[in-house]
C-alpha cells in the first residue's frame, strides 16, 4: 500500500511539474464568475469496510449505497485582512429505499461548511453513519450477522495549496465555482484536529463499555494536479498521506495512526452550469487497547451546480 501512494504521489509531482513549464505564466489561469451565488446537487454511492482484530478477523461493510444532498456557494461573503472567505454549505442523507433487504438497516448523513481564503482550504465536517453486516462462519456454512455499531466524526481540517502560486485551485474541480484556465497542481500542506466516536451496541469489538472516544491531530501532505482541456473539460488528480497522534479517552491511551486519501475527478464548466464526477478511496488504522481496527471508504459522487 505505501509503495503504490509513493509511486501515485512521484507521478503527480513529475506531471505538474512537466505541465507546469508548458504554460504561459503570463496569462491569468484563474478566475471568478459574474454570479456570486450557486446551487448545488449531490449524489454518492458509497461504501465502507471496517476490519477489526477483535471480530473474528472478519469484515465488517456498511449498507449505505446512496446519499442525496443539497447545497450553496458564496462568494466574497466577507473580507477579512484584505483576503475574500468564499463558502460553501452542503447537507447530505442516506436514502433508505436503497439499503438492500437482506442487510442491515443503515442510517447516515453528512454536512459541513467551506470556506477558501486564498489559497487555503478550511473545513469543518461532521459525519454519522450506523449499521453493518459482517459474513461470519457457522459450522461449514456462512450467514450474514447484523453488528448494530455507529460513527460519528467531527473534525476541522486546515489545507494549504503551498506552491498554488495564484494558477491553481482545487475548488475548480472539487467545488465547481472557479475556472482555471491552464493545466496546473500544487503542494498540499496541511492538518486535522478531529474527534471520533463508536458505539457498539452488540458489544463484539472490544471497546471498553461498548464506547469507543478519540480525538486526534493529523499531519498531512500531499499533490494534487488539474487538466485543464481547451473545451470546457477538466480532470484532476489528488493524492495525501498523513499520520496522527491521537488519544482514547477511556485509557488514557496514546495512538499513532497513518492514512490516505486519493481522489479523481473529472468535470466540465460551462457558462451557468457545471458538474463533476468523482472517485475517492480512502483508509485509516486505529490502534486501542490490545486491538488493531482498519477503515477504508470508497465513493462514487456526482456533483451538478447551477450559478445564479
Amino acid at each position: 500500500m505505501k509503495c503504490v501512494l509513493k509511486i501515485f504521489l512521484f507521478a503527480l509531482v513529475f506531471a505538474g511539474f512537466a505541465f507546469a513549464e508548458a504554460q504561459d505564466s503570463n496569462e491569468p489561469s484563474v478566475s471568478r464568475f459574474r454570479e456570486r451565488f450557486s446551487l448545488r446537487f449531490l449524489c454518492d454511492y458509497n461504501f465502507v469496510a471496517i476490519w477489526n482484530s477483535a471480530y473474528n478477523n472478519s469484515m465488517l461493510n456498511s449498507n449505505r449505497p446512496v446519499d442525496v444532498g443539497i447545497g450553496v456557494g458564496y462568494d466574497s461573503l466577507f473580507t477579512t485582512f484584505g483576503i475574500s472567505w468564499d463558502v460553501s454549505a452542503d447537507f447530505k442523507y442516506s436514502l433508505p429505499f436503497t439499503t438492500s433487504k437482506e442487510k442491515s438497516d443503515t442510517q447516515a448523513f453528512e454536512t459541513g461548511v467551506d470556506f477558501f481564503p486564498g489559497n487555503w482550504w478550511l473545513a469543518a465536517k461532521l459525519r454519522f453513519y450506523s449499521g453493518f453486516t459482517a459474513e461470519v462462519e457457522h459450522g461449514s456454512e456462512k450467514e450474514r450477522e447484523f453488528i448494530d455499531l455507529w460513527f460519528a466524526d467531527i473534525y476541522f481540517s486546515l489545507l494549504w495549496m503551498a506552491t498554488a502560486k495564484g494558477v491553481f485551485a482545487p475548488r475548480s474541480a472539487y467545488f465547481l465555482d472557479r475556472r482555471q484556465k491552464k493545466s496546473a497542481g500544487s503542494l498540499i500542506i496541511g492538518g486535522r484536529l478531529q474527534r471520533n466516536i463508536a458505539e457498539d451496541n452488540d458489544g463484539v469489538l472490544g471497546y471498553e463499555n461498548n464506547k469507543r472516544d478519540i480525538t486526534s491531530i493529523w499531519g498531512d501532505v500531499g499533490y494534487t494536479y488539474t487538466f485543464v482541456f481547451s473545451n470546457g473539460y477538466f480532470w484532476n488528480l489528488w493524492g495525501v498521506v498523513g499520520i496522527a497522534y491521537g488519544r482514547e479517552h477511556a485509557d488514557d491511551g496514546n495512538l499513532l495512526l497513518p492514512e490516505s486519501d486519493i481522489k479523481t475527478a473529472f468535470g466540465y464548466i460551462g457558462e451557468k452550469w457545471a458538474w463533476n464526477i468523482v472517485l475517492k478511496s480512502g483508509y485509516s488504522a486505529i490502534a486501542f487497547g490490545e486491538h488493531l481496527e482498519q477503515k477504508y471508504v470508497a465513493a462514487f459522487e456526482i456533483l451538478v451546480v447551477r450559478r445564479f
